[in-house]
């Protein structure tokens, strides 16, 4: 686990974090930018993106303290979100959930068209009755659902749609989803990369979708020239840009570049906002919390780790 000093903030933001390790910053610093790379193939007939999150999933983790099978789970999700969020626009935000049956009871991931990502495992640390033999996420979530919600500007509800896990992959049950949903042929390759120490040293994701007049191989011959490739996770712990590492995937498919997006570990949590939970209580329990603390009164934001203290004058007054 890494370990991290969390800075003072500011009441209307997310506390940031900062590493102990000063080796370990000044190896990520020198990482290219996260963000999200957007493009087509085959005369725009297959339209994708290209994710580079290593920053976002060490954040992540130093944020919520993950273990480096946590971050693995968790990391994943981060870097589907920021593909996903491409497929988002002005105010609309994105869940992606997964509820599962095995160690990790699956997560909560969100983000909006502006790569913004936050999210949440619900249940960390996992407990594990023997050793992974392989580091094979369907070992961490086993049997469940999955879920993306779209939360679209001006419309009152949401849309929600809904499949069974197929295999416990995030990148494989995503496609599932897109071919059962959305009946459009999908692919995804989610890849983090560890250090010695289970540090994220490289984290990046590639989304590739098929459009409805795209020639029916057209995907599945992209799909084979990706597998043959190194992982993603790698290629970015190697110093890699996202233009250099397309341009080696994509030699002769027509690469179109279309857009770049930035992409950020970012929640919009703040001391009111987690004050109103507080608020929220019953009368019986904000009197006792009023007289016998403990204090500091200590809320945090499932979603970033963020801590917010009430000291007893400000929980008289938020609770009178």
């Amino acid at each position: 686990m890494l370990a991290a000093k969390r800075g003072a903030g500011r009441e209307d933001s997310m506390i940031p974090v900062t590493y102990d390790d000063p080796d370990y910053q000044r190896q990520l610093d020198a990482l290219p930018t996260d963000g999200v790379s957007i493009f087509t193939l085959e005369n725009d007939a297959i339209r994708g993106a290209l994710v580079s999150g290593t920053r976002l999933v060490a954040q992540m983790a130093l944020s919520h303290r993950l273990g480096p099978l946590e971050t693995l789970v968790l990391g994943q999700a981060y870097l589907a979100a920021g593909l996903l969020s491409v497929t988002i626009k002005g105010q609309d935000r994105l869940m992606l959930r997964v509820q599962s049956q095995g160690p990790s009871a699956g997560y909560s991931v969100e983000c909006n068209a502006v790569g913004q990502v936050r999210g949440r495992l619900f249940n960390q640390p996992f407990e594990l009755e023997r050793p992974l033999e392989a580091l094979d996420t369907a070992l961490l979530l086993g049997s469940g659902f999955l879920s993306i919600t779209r939360h679209q500007a001006g419309r009152s509800q949401p849309f929600t749609g809904t499949v069974a896990l197929r295999s416990g992959r995030l990148a494989e049950d995503l496609a599932w989803y897109y071919h059962e949903s959305e009946q459009t042929n999908t692919a995804f390759t989610l890849g983090l990369h560890f250090d010695r120490a289970g540090r994220v040293i490289g984290a990046g994701g590639l989304y590739l979708q098929a459009l409805p007049f795209a020639a029916a191989d057209a995907l599945e011959r992209v799909e084979r020239l990706v597998y043959s490739l190194p992982q993603l996770g790698a290629a970015f712990a190697g110093g890699s840009g996202r233009a250099d590492i397309m341009l080696r995937m994509f030699p002769f498919f027509d690469l179109n570049m279309l857009e770049e997006r930035p992409l950020a570990f970012h929640c919009p949590c703040d001391k009111a906002r987690l004050g109103g939970f507080l608020k929220a209580l019953s009368t019986a329990e904000r009197a006792q919390m009023r007289e016998y603390g403990p204090f500091p009164v200590e809320v945090a934001c499932h979603n970033c780790g963020s801590v917010y203290s009430f000291d007893q004058a400000e929980l008289a007054l938020l609770l009178a």
